[in-house]
C-alpha cells in the first residue's frame, strides 16, 4: 500500500512539474494575415479622409500605450508587453474607432483588425461592427461582423442600406462557405445581442486545416467582402441628416446597447482585466465615443 502510494505520489509531482514547464516555455503560435489587417485599416484611414472624419485627440493618446501583462494574460498574448495603437476619427455624421493588439509592442505583429462605427445621435443608422481575429489558444481563426440595431422601431437596417443592399448581398453571398453554423458555435456567446443583429450578419471561421493556401484564400475573401460592404455603410451613413427630434432618443438607445455590452459581453469582461485602470478610456471613450455611467 505505501509503495503504491509513493508511486501515485511520484506520477503526481511528474504532472505538475510537466505542467509547470509547459506554463513557463509555452508560446502561442504567430500566424500570418497576409498583410490583410494592415491593408483594411489603411482602406479605412482613406474613407475617413474621404468623409472629412477627423482624427480625434484620443489617438494621440494611444499612439504610444502600452500594457504590461502578468500571468495568464501574458502567456494568452505571447509577451509581457503589447501595444494598443487605437485611432479614432469623428465627424458630424459618424465616430469611427480601429483598435488592434500589436504583440509584442512595437512589432509589426498585429493579432486582430476591429472596425466600430457609430452614427451621431439623431442619425437613423445602425452601429457597424467587425472583429477579425487570428486563431489563439483553444480558439480558431473568427471574423463577425454585423449592423446592431439600437431602435428597431425607429431603424430599418433594409432601408438604411437602399441601393447598396445588393452589394451586401453580394459580399454575404461570397463568404458563405465559412459561415459558421450553430452546431460550431454561432451566436453562443453572443446571444445577450440576438434582439440588435441582423439579418446581414457574418460569423466566419477560418478553415480548420493548417493548409497555408486554404488560409491565404480565406483573409483574402473576407478582405474583399468587408471592402463591398463598408463603403456602403459609410455612403448611406454620411448621406443623411439629423433628425433633431430623435437625437435624445436615440442617445438613450445607444447607452442601453453600450451597458449591455459591458454587463455580458465576453471581450470586455477580459478587456477590464487586461486594461485595468485604463478601460474606460480605451473602450468608452476611444471606442464608443459614449458618455455613460459603468455600473461597478
Amino acid at each position: 500500500m505505501k509503495r503504491m502510494l509513493k508511486i501515485v505520489g511520484l506520477l503526481l509531482l511528474l504532472i505538475v512539474l510537466a505542467v509547470a514547464i509547459f506554463i513557463v516555455t509555452y508560446q502561442p503560435k504567430q500566424y500570418d494575415d497576409y498583410n490583410v489587417f494592415t491593408d483594411l485599416r489603411n482602406e479605412v484611414i482613406a474613407l475617413c479622409q474621404q468623409y472629412q472624419a477627423a482624427e480625434r485627440p484620443i489617438t494621440g493618446e494611444f499612439s504610444t500605450f502600452t500594457l504590461n501583462l502578468s500571468f495568464p494574460f501574458n502567456k494568452l498574448f505571447g509577451s509581457s508587453t503589447i501595444a494598443v495603437p487605437l485611432k479614432s476619427f469623428a465627424n458630424d455624421k459618424m465616430s469611427l474607432a480601429i483598435s488592434q493588439f500589436q504583440v509584442p509592442a512595437g512589432s509589426s505583429y498585429y493579432r486582430d483588425f476591429t472596425l466600430h462605427i457609430r452614427p451621431q445621435y439623431g442619425i437613423k443608422a445602425p452601429v457597424f461592427h467587425i472583429d477579425f481575429m487570428k486563431p489563439s489558444l483553444g480558439t480558431p481563426g473568427l471574423c463577425s461582423m454585423d449592423f446592431f440595431n439600437p431602435d428597431p422601431d425607429a431603424i430599418s437596417v433594409r432601408d438604411f442600406l437602399g441601393d447598396g443592399l445588393p452589394a451586401v448581398q453580394k459580399a454575404l453571398a461570397l463568404v458563405e462557405p465559412y459561415q459558421r453554423t450553430k452546431e460550431e458555435g454561432r451566436g453562443k456567446i453572443t446571444a445577450y445581442l440576438d434582439p440588435y443583429k441582423s439579418e446581414f450578419r457574418l460569423e466566419l471561421m477560418e478553415p480548420k486545416k493548417g493548409d497555408e493556401a486554404l488560409r491565404k484564400q480565406y483573409y483574402a475573401t473576407v478582405a474583399e467582402a468587408v471592402k463591398m460592404i463598408l463603403p456602403v455603410y459609410l455612403s448611406r451613413l454620411n448621406a443623411l441628416e439629423v433628425d433633431a427630434s430623435y437625437a435624445a432618443a436615440h442617445e438613450q438607445k445607444v447607452k442601453d446597447l453600450v451597458l449591455l455590452f459591458y454587463k455580458n459581453d465576453f471581450a470586455v469582461r477580459m478587456g477590464k482585466s487586461v486594461f485595468k485602470e485604463h478601460f474606460k478610456k480605451y473602450w468608452l471613450d476611444g471606442f464608443w465615443n459614449v458618455e455613460v455611467a459603468l455600473p461597478e
